[in-house]
């Protein structure tokens, strides 16, 4: 037991494990997912949805989705960004690895008699011959891939723009991590808790790596026929940072802002959103 409880507290290297996908494939977890996303007061899978009723105003403003521009979505969840710039007029691509809440995407898009083509794929693997003249990436989910996966990503980006294109997304800055205090908790659940069903046992280790900018969030969830680990990596950036990113996959930031809403950019807050377009 001793061993056991090492291994669940112990610190692992930058990255030494990943398990990007678990949240959102698991079928019972995925599940939970989605009713956070479309619970319009909670900032939880998505944020709530006035403001993202606000972001995508902006947001098709600012880049004329009202002219049919070709707007790709990665990490689209259930719809809540690709709904809305289709309505402004835009034609639109969703791709997410979450079958739940792609299917959930496609059954609201009928519904509303909106033309949205959606991709169930790891967005890694994402291809496709329309280049598109908007990429976004949105409520931070370009923060939780691992450096080799964040290099191909922009390197997709860079691929997928078409000329005069551009690319949004929001990130964690270093503010966030500042007032991040490691520790262990343990949450015990009878029934039908986030995790599963059945009886568990979470532990929830908290990890942070100042030198190069990384939050994680370690969950151990024991059942009793299995056990799981879920390892929620953050990278955490400065402009400089995330700049020098953007650079080395030829791609070169264009504007900084607060958030995704277009507020103006403040260098205290815990979050930045950037355009970028080609170098």
């Amino acid at each position: 037991m001793f061993e056991k409880l090492n291994r669940i507290n112990r610190r692992p290297a930058p990255y030494e494990f990943t398990t990007t996908a678990d949240l959102w494939t698991d079928e019972y977890v995925s599940a939970r997912m989605l009713e956070y996303h479309l619970n319009a007061d909670v900032d939880m899978s998505s944020r709530r949805h006035d403001f993202i009723d606000r972001s995508a105003r902006w947001i098709a403003d600012r880049f004329d989705l009202k002219s049919g521009a070709a707007v790709c979505d990665f990490g689209c969840g259930p719809g809540l960004y690709t709904s809305r710039f289709s309505k402004a007029g835009a034609t639109v691509t969703g791709v997410d690895f979450s079958p739940r809440s792609i299917a959930y995407a496609k059954d609201a898009a009928v519904k509303d008699g909106l033309d949205i083509k959606y991709e169930c794929l790891n967005y890694l693997e994402f291809a496709s011959d329309r280049r598109f003249d908007l990429i976004t990436m949105i409520f931070c989910d370009f923060c939780a891939l691992e450096p080799a996966s964040r290099a191909v990503m922009l390197g997709k980006f860079g691929d997928l723009l078409a000329p005069g294109g551009s690319v949004l997304l929001d990130v964690f800055t270093r503010n966030f991590l500042a007032p991040v205090n490691e520790g262990m908790s343990v949450e015990y659940s009878e029934s039908d808790g986030f995790w599963s069903a059945e009886p568990y046992y979470a532990f929830e280790n908290t990890f942070k790596y100042e030198l190069e900018g990384i939050y994680l969030g370690k969950h151990t969830v024991i059942e009793q026929g299995r056990t799981r680990e879920i390892y929620n990596w953050l990278q955490c950036y400065t402009p400089e940072s995330l700049a020098t990113e953007f650079a080395a996959a030829g791609l070169k930031i264009s504007g900084a802002y607060a958030n995704v809403a277009g507020d103006p950019y403040d260098p205290q807050a815990v979050e930045m959103a950037i355009t970028a377009i080609k170098a």
